[in-house]
């Protein structure tokens, strides 16, 4: 009797923990593309997956010490480049600021499409609006933060910066990429996070760091033009 006792026991504890995880929206979301989409499943998982919740998490963690320099400015407009399907990074950022906009940037419309499970599940009271190629867009535009967490994979935003208008504040810039040249869609690797800062032109820097991962190391650098 204690045997099925403790069977009964951890087949209820699977069933909660079952039933948390359909709680949420990313659950919702992953069904969707599993059922829609199915050829995006594992790109999917990889944006979720432990390596770039880390990632994601470290820049919360350092972007949260800039939250009281930013509050005047509150609600933000916010630009993330190279935006793939925008979670959990979109999670994190709106946990620290107010936001009245996020402009998402990607030219794989079939981001778009899983992205736009992801807005509909969540359902902010901010807008997101999704944009094809970052450097295809010319409007002036003022931003109070720009995120690019896969610099690696264009060329470097400096080559957008006219484009930016540099009142009341010039853009705070959080840019993250690595020294991973073994990918053939890294096409724009740095060696350590100072040439990163060279390459992007940043000239106020407020935080420069690394993490040391298993096959190679991802650069952050928190500054201005």
């Amino acid at each position: 009797m204690e045997q099925i006792s403790d069977y009964r026991n951890s087949l209820n504890l699977i069933y909660d923990l079952n039933e948390k995880i359909k709680e949420t929206s990313y659950y919702w979301v992953q069904k969707w593309v599993q059922n829609n989409m199915p050829e995006y499943n594992e790109s999917f998982l990889d944006s979720v997956s432990q390596g770039q919740y880390d990632s994601k998490n470290w820049l919360k963690q350092e972007l949260i010490k800039f939250k009281q320099d930013l509050k005047r400015f509150e609600p933000l407009h916010i630009d993330i480049i190279g935006s793939w399907f925008g979670f959990p990074l979109i999670e994190f950022v709106s946990q620290i600021f107010k936001i009245k906009q996020i402009d998402l940037y990607d030219s794989n419309e079939d981001c778009h499409k899983i992205m736009a499970q992801y807005i509909r599940h969540f359902d902010y009271d901010f807008r997101i609006v999704q944009f094809g190629d970052f450097f295809e867009r010319t409007d002036l535009r003022r931003r109070h933060l720009i995120v690019n967490t896969s610099s690696e994979h264009m060329s470097d935003i400096i080559l957008m910066k006219e484009f930016y208008k540099d009142y009341p504040v010039n853009p705070l810039l959080v840019i993250q990429s690595n020294n991973y040249y073994d990918i053939d869609d890294h096409i724009n690797c740095v060696k350590d996070e100072n040439e990163l800062i060279e390459k992007n032109h940043i000239k106020k820097i407020y935080f420069k760091g690394k993490q040391v991962l298993p096959l190679y190391d991802r650069f952050m650098v928190i500054g201005r033009w």
